[in-house]
């Protein structure tokens, strides 16, 4: 009996058991579900149907017994669909994989909230990312790797392959820490509310500025958000509705505080270093920010631009 072969830079069936020896759950992007080749599916052709893929969507042989040895094993899946419209698990159409999705994401709307999909989707598992192993497509790799995937497979129409890691994600505590940092947390309070010490959040920030190049925290944290790497929603549920009233010289000084140090904003608004430096100290007391970098994301995440006025040049 002739056995079909996964191509030259595929993954054997056999080989992909060792991809979840300690993974906590497994991430699965819909469209691997979808667009696979006949000649890639095994004999069976088992179906599962998945919300945001086409009906029905057929699953190839390495994927399926990826699938099978998860449920096995009592590793949970999560899919992640671009959007939700049926009940997922109820969709299955063959006993061969029963209840094998334990959760289900909408990426588009956890775009649409400011969420990673691949976060959410571990969150929905109650698993930090880096101990799952997703599955993606080309197209949601980034995204994947972006959210801290530590391992990931990678599908192209059927086949599937190691993925090479090139995206720098971020773990859950170094999450956590530039969350709380963002909130405007002192490297004390961070210590409190995560059960560690102070130079221990002071390192894992450091690690962070470090691998952004970034040298500032109010610009580190200005960069994560910029590169979705910080989930917008949960900052935004832990600020105001709306910003406060600010002047138009405070408001422009703390947004150009997300991408310049302070000297480089004296210079661009040709307002002297000392005085800057006042007018951040009064911007963030006014909007009951708790720090310089709070007072930014505030700025980022609730400033809605308004008619351009002629402010009369810089006092």
């Amino acid at each position: 009996m002739s056995t079909l072969r996964p191509p030259a830079d595929g993954l054997a069936a056999r080989d992909l058991d060792r991809h979840l020896i300690n993974r906590a759950g497994i991430l699965v992007d819909a469209n691997t579900l979808a667009e696979l080749p006949v000649t890639r599916l095994s004999g069976a052709a088992p179906m599962l149907l998945a919300a945001g893929a086409p009906i029905p969507a057929t699953v190839p042989a390495p994927l399926l017994r990826l699938l099978m040895r998860a449920g096995s094993m009592a590793i949970p899946c999560a899919l992640v669909t671009e959007r939700l419209g049926l009940d997922v698990t109820g969709m299955l159409t063959t006993q061969r994989v029963p209840n094998v999705w334990s959760a289900s994401v909408s990426a588009g709307e956890s775009r649409e909230q400011g969420l990673n999909s691949y976060r959410a989707a571990a969150r929905a598992l109650s698993l930090p990312v880096e101990s799952c192993l997703v599955i993606a497509t080309d197209a949601a790799l980034h995204e994947a790797q972006a959210a801290g995937a530590r391992r990931a497979l990678l599908s192209r129409t059927g086949a599937l392959s190691v993925a090479a890691r090139d995206v720098a994600g971020l773990s859950e505590r170094e999450y956590s820490v530039a969350l709380h940092v963002a909130l405007g947390y002192s490297y004390e309070g961070v210590a409190e509310q995560l059960g560690c010490s102070a130079s221990s959040a002071a390192n894992t920030m450091s690690r962070v500025m470090h691998r952004r190049g970034l040298s500032d925290r109010t610009r580190a944290i200005a960069d994560l958000i910029a590169s979705n790497l910080l989930d917008t929603i949960e900052l935004r549920a832990a600020l105001p509705g709306n910003l406060p009233d600010l002047a138009p010289q405070e408001h422009q000084v703390l947004t150009l505080l997300a991408t310049h140090e302070a000297r480089a904003v004296a210079r661009i608004t040709g307002i002297n270093q000392d005085t800057i430096g006042r007018v951040i100290t009064r911007a963030t007391a006014a909007i009951g920010a708790r720090s310089r970098t709070h007072a930014v994301v505030m700025v980022l995440l609730l400033a809605r631009p308004g008619p351009a006025t002629d402010s009369g040049g810089a006092p």
